[in-house]
């Protein structure tokens, strides 16, 4: 009888520990959800289905601050959001409060603090840059970017908008005059003319043209203490993320021009 009751105390106790090892694994793990942009350097690529660059190198180094595990999930953007607003991720990055608010009305998202800056404008041929927005007629982007200065344009067919999954793609069409411009991240575009195209003719930002200047953050709808340890993981080691953002060329975007036309809070 005494080796039964221990038996059953061996099998409840064994069965107590190894539900307190699942809990505490499963709080320790959060899904991440991220772009699934093919290349999105400096900030991100997947290679070999392997995500990488700026925005994994941080989200690890956070992880690794508390001993978290995170699962990096990449979906296409609306669904990401909505993945988001329903917590089926704990968390997005990047993000911004202004961008696809009409998929997160009525839910409160938090924020974190910002991590990096951003410039996203109309590249162009240096040669072009004296044109005016009414000779702009076709733009260049990548499938799933939003043309914030130019909806209005767009709607009313003044602007044509063409897509590639690439911006090795939107770069050939620039240099054989298929589009007037190409509406990107300019961080994205600068690593890529010096990954592949240096001896190309060259091309800039046009900040003639309208453009829009922000912040990269996390978000939750479902972990606001996760925001919070960013915040203080992005305090406690700024140092850190300075140099990485340094060793990503992601440059203050208010270095990049001084009068950013930030369009995104007239959104």
């Amino acid at each position: 009888m005494l080796t039964f009751r221990r038996l059953l105390v061996g099998i409840f106790l064994f069965a107590f520990f190894a539900s307190t090892n699942i809990s505490a694994e499963q709080e320790n793990h959060f899904v991440i959800g991220v772009q699934a942009f093919a290349d999105y350097a400096p900030y991100s690529t997947f290679k070999n289905g392997e995500y990488q660059g700026f925005n994994r190198e941080l989200l690890d180094a956070f992880a690794n601050e508390y001993s978290y595990e995170f699962e990096y999930r990449a979906l296409p953007l609306k669904r990401l959001y909505r993945n988001l607003v329903s917590g089926e991720i704990d968390a997005k990055y990047p993000d911004n409060p202004s961008w696809t608010q009409d998929l997160k009305q009525g839910r409160e998202v938090i924020y974190s603090d910002p991590v990096v800056s951003f410039i996203d404008g109309v590249i162009m041929l240096d040669e072009n840059h004296d044109k005016s927005r009414e000779a702009l007629a076709t733009i260049g982007m990548i499938s799933g970017f939003t043309p914030w200065p130019f909806l209005q344009d767009i709607k009313t067919n003044t602007v044509t908008v063409y897509e590639a999954n690439n911006m090795d793609a939107l770069i050939k069409m620039l240099l054989t005059n298929r589009i007037d411009g190409i509406y990107t991240n300019a961080a994205v575009f600068r690593n890529r003319i010096k990954l592949a195209f240096e001896s190309a003719p060259s091309m800039s930002l046009n900040t003639s043209l309208p453009f829009l200047a922000g912040t990269r953050h996390m978000s939750s709808v479902s972990r606001p203490d996760l925001v919070i340890q960013f915040n203080q993981f992005l305090e406690n080691r700024a140092s850190f993320v300075e140099s990485l953002k340094q060793q990503y060329g992601l440059i203050n975007a208010s270095l990049l021009h001084s009068n950013t036309q930030n369009i995104l809070e007239k959104q």
